[in-house]
C-alpha cells in the first residue's frame, strides 16, 4: 500500500519502520529539520533497538517530504502527531491533529481511509476528525472513511511489539473496519475490534492509566512502610513471592510522554466526578514522588554551596528498556527544580544525546560516571538502565566520608552489596531522615 505518515516522531517512525518491513510504500510528511534531516541519513533521531537497522535496509520505500503529492495516488492516511497537555493546564492541546488534518487538503478526496493513532481524549475522533474531513471532501461522515487504531507500544521495545501485539481496530463503518484491519494484519497477526471510535479511544486510555495507578499503588505502599521503620521494598517483594493474588509493582518514577499525561486526557471530559477524583489522586501521587526526593536531597546535602557537587545519571525517562527520550522524564523536573534553587549540578545518561542534555542548561555535561563523580558530594541514580549495575565500589574510592548515593531503582547491584558505599534507594530513603 501507499502509506502516508502525518508525523515521523516516536509513533510515526516506529510504525513507519514497521510497515516498511512488510513491504509497504510510506509517505511521509514532517516539520521538524532535525528530524528530517536524521532520516536523509537513514536513521531515526532517537535510539530505539534496531531501527536504524530497518531504515538503513528499506530506505528506498521510505520517501519525506514537505506536503504530499497530488499526483501520488494514497491508499492510506495515518495521523501520529502527538497530543500533548496546553502550557500551564491539564487540558488535552488538539492543535497538532488539526495542523495534520490540513495537511490532506490537496490531496484527500474522501476516499482514502484515514487513520488517527494518536491518544486522544474519548469523542476526539468522531466530534474533530470526522467532521474535518466531511467537509474538506465534500460528502457525509458516514460515507467517508475515518479509523481509530490507537499505538501501544513500549519505547525500547516498539518495532517487536507493533508485529507482535495484537493491534485495536475501529471505524465510523463497516468499510473503515474492514480496511484498518486489512492492513494491519499485513502487520500483525491479530487484531482486536472494538465497537466504536469511542471504545477504541477508551482502552488505549486504559491501558496508560491502568499502568499509572498501579504504579502509585506501589510508590504509596513503599513510602507507607517507611512510617513503621520498614524497608518498602522488602515488603513488597515479600507480599508478592509465592503469592498469585499480590502483584505490586516496585516503586519508582512514572513518567514519559504518555503515562503524565494519559490520566488527565482521559478525565477530560468525563462526566462522574467521583471516578474522576480516584483518577486524578493516582496521578497526583506519583507526580509528588519528584518533591520527595527533593525534599530528601535538601535533608542530605542542606543548602546549594558551589563544593557541593551533585552528579546526577539517568535523565532519559526510563532504561529498561533503554531509550534516549527526555520528555516527560522526572530526573529532567527534578534537575530543573534543583538548578533553579541554586545546586551545583553535573549530568549523564547512558544514551540521552549529548546536546539535548546540555540544552537543559541545567549543568555540564559527562561521558561516564567516574569522572562524574569525582568530587562529588552526592550521585543521583534516576531512571533504571541496567549499565548501573556494572558500577564497581572503586570508582568512589577518592570520594568524602560523606558521600551518598541516591539508587532510586535500586539497580547498582553491585554497590548494593558493598558495604563501602552509602547506598539509599525509595525504599529506605525516609527511613534514615526520619
Amino acid at each position: 500500500m501507499n502509506i502516508g505518515v502525518i508525523g515521523l516522531g516516536y509513533v510515526g517512525i516506529t510504525f513507519a519502520a514497521a510497515a516498511l518491513m512488510k513491504g509497504h510504500q510510506i509517505f511521509g510528511i514532517e516539520v521538524n529539520q532535525h528530524i528530517k534531516d536524521c532520516l536523509a541519513d537513514n536513521r531515526a533521531h532517537f535510539f530505539e533497538p534496531g531501527l536504524n537497522e530497518i531504515l538503513q535496509g528499506n530506505n528506498s520505500n521510505l520517501h519525506i517530504s514537505n506536503k504530499f503529492s497530488s499526483k501520488k495516488v494514497f491508499d492510506a492516511f495515518v495521523i501520529t502527531v502527538g497530543t500533548p497537555l496546553k502550557d500551564g493546564t491539564t487540558m488535552p492541546n488538539f492543535e497538532y491533529i488539526k495542523s495534520s488534518l490540513e495537511t490532506l487538503r490537496e490531496v484527500y478526496d474522501g476516499s482514502q481511509l484515514v487513520i488517527l493513532r494518536s491518544t486522544v481524549s474519548v469523542g476526539t475522533t468522531r466530534k474533530i476528525v470526522l467532521p474535518f474531513l466531511a467537509n474538506l471532501c465534500g460528502k457525509s461522515e458516514q460515507e467517508i472513511l475515518v479509523a481509530m487504531c490507537p499505538e501501544r507500544t513500549v519505547e525500547g521495545n516498539a518495532v517487536n511489539e507493533l508485529i507482535e501485539l495484537p493491534q485495536i481496530v475501529s471505524g465510523n463503518n463497516s468499510k473503515s473496519l474492514v480496511l484498518a484491519k486489512k492492513l494491519f494484519l499485513t502487520m500483525t497477526s491479530k487484531v482486536i475490534e472494538a465497537s466504536s471510535l469511542e471504545e477504541a479511544e477508551l482502552i488505549k486510555l486504559y491501558c496508560n492509566t491502568y499502568r499509572d495507578m498501579m504504579f502509585a499503588i506501589g510508590n504509596a505502599f513503599v513510602i507507607a512502610a517507611q512510617t513503621f521503620g520498614v524497608d518498602g521494598g522488602e515488603a513488597v517483594k515479600k507480599a508478592n513471592e509465592g503469592y498469585r493474588r499480590c502483584n505490586i509493582s516496585q516503586a519508582g518514577f512514572v513518567a514519559g510522554p504518555c503515562l503524565e499525561k494519559d490520566a488527565y486526557i482521559l478525565t477530560n471530559n468525563m462526566q462522574d466526578e467521583e471516578v474522576k477524583k480516584f483518577i486524578l489522586q493516582a496521578r497526583k501521587y506519583n507526580e509528588n514522588l519528584i518533591d520527595k526526593v527533593i525534599e530528601w536531597v535538601k535533608l542530605t546535602i542542606g543548602k546549594p554551596a558551589k563544593d557541593k557537587i551533585i552528579a546526577v545519571s539517568g535523565l532519559a525517562f526510563k532504561g529498561n528498556p533503554e531509550t534516549s527520550d527526555l520528555r516527560g522524564s522526572a530526573a529532567v523536573k527534578i534537575i530543573r527544580r534543583l538548578s533553579d534553587e541554586g545546586y551545583n549540578l553535573r549530568l549523564h545518561d547512558f544514551k540521552a544525546d549529548k546536546k539535548e542534555i546540555e540544552a537543559l542548561g541545567c549543568g555540564a555535561v559527562y561521558d561516564d560516571v567516574a569522572t562524574l563523580v569525582d568530587n562529588a558530594c552526592l550521585l543521583m541514580i534516576l531512571n533504571n538502565n541496567r549499565s548501573y549495575g556494572k558500577l564497581e565500589a572503586k570508582i568512589f574510592e577518592k570520594q568524602r566520608q560523606s558521600f551518598k548515593i541516591l539508587d532510586i531503582w535500586g539497580v547498582a547491584s553491585n554497590l548494593l552489596q558493598d558495604e563501602t558505599v552509602d547506598v539509599v534507594t525509595i525504599n529506605n530513603m525516609f527511613m534514615r531522615n526520619k
